[in-house]
């Protein structure tokens, strides 16, 4: 079973568990933390982690500014008197604090309790009064300690259906994925050496920390395209020797030179032509073309000196899909 597995598993204990009332709470804490771990879900590790052992304080014995904020934001807020305050007992003593004071609560009772003397009809009814106002306070007590509980179980609860959603679908997602890339990879074979290499290119630039090899990578997947639409015109429009190439609505486009987008878009619409289903490749590929072209020439401007990591993930990520939906389109 891998991490994912288990922490699904987790999920389904802490759901269950509080649906049916069959877990306690610091044991659905505990499993919450178990899915923080599998997940590297740091963030809430550390909320977690506050949560089993405790908010952490500072020399005046009060909670640290940054842990309180969160202990707030996770349900431990409340207000009175028109300020905010937090409670800060852990799940397992409110669970012992209820326990216990259930049990004292029965134990409170005047029964066998007796008294004698000219005062006796005085001291019971003190004595009753007296066990009334404590039982009072216990059951308020007791009420106060549920209710916090309650809000730690939800906030528990929701932390582990968040996850079980989020990690069902990664799951859906990666099936979805794997059996697209196997179309994707099958239509990539029947490429040139050329513009495989072009392809192989984009390899290791994201092992680097260097912008520049994030920008050579955008570079990369532009050439790409190039070659691809170089490519798959040669191939459908065999011997063409106009400049421009007149689409479905009637626009006249040039198709000459270095004209890359326009030879793809000509590509695209004869394809989507010769599907059975209606597609929506072509605009999601020019806009992406678009977008690259862009980044590029801001770079080249020094408007966008520095192209991002995760900016130059999403580009090669969505160039691999673009060039799929072209080449499995045949």
């Amino acid at each position: 079973m891998d991490k994912i597995e288990k922490a699904l598993e987790a999920c389904e204990k802490v759901i269950d568990g509080i649906e049916d009332s069959t877990i306690t709470t610091e044991s659905a804490l505990l499993l919450c933390t178990k899915i923080a771990r599998l997940t590297n879900d740091e963030e809430n590790m550390i909320w977690l982690q506050y949560e089993y052992g405790g908010y952490p304080r500072n020399n005046n014995s009060k909670v640290i500014p940054d842990a309180w904020n969160l202990a707030y934001k996770k349900g431990r807020g409340y207000q009175e008197d028109g300020k905010l305050y937090i409670f800060t007992e852990l799940a397992s003593e409110l669970e012992e604090k209820i326990i216990a004071q259930q049990k004292a609560v029965g134990n409170f009772t005047t029964n066998g309790a007796s008294v004698s003397g000219e005062q006796a009809l005085i001291a019971m009814s003190r004595l009753t009064e007296n066990v009334h106002e404590s039982t009072t306070a216990m059951v308020a007590n007791i009420a106060s300690a549920k209710k916090r509980l309650s809000l730690l179980k939800a906030q528990y609860y929701e932390y582990a259906l968040k996850k079980q959603i989020e990690l069902t679908f990664g799951n859906v997602a990666t099936s979805v994925f794997m059996n697209y890339r196997e179309r994707v990879d099958l239509a990539l074979s029947d490429l040139s050496k050329e513009t495989l290499l072009k392809l192989q290119a984009i390899e290791g630039k994201l092992d680097s920390e260097n912008p520049e090899m994030y920008s050579q990578a955008l570079t990369t997947c532009r050439r790409l395209f190039e070659s691809v639409a170089v490519e798959l015109f040669d191939k459908y429009f065999p011997g063409y020797t106009n400049k421009t190439y007149k689409t479905k609505s009637g626009k006249e486009i040039d198709v000459s030179g270095d004209h890359y987008k326009n030879k793809l878009s000509a590509v695209i619409e004869k394809l989507e032509d010769k599907s059975p289903k209606k597609t929506i490749v072509g605009s999601d590929i020019i806009y992406l073309l678009d977008w690259i072209d862009n980044l590029i020439n801001l770079q080249c401007k020094g408007v966008h000196s520095d192209i991002t990591k995760e900016v130059a993930e999403r580009c090669i990520l969505q160039t691999y899909m673009c060039l799929g939906d072209i080449l499995t389109l045949q």
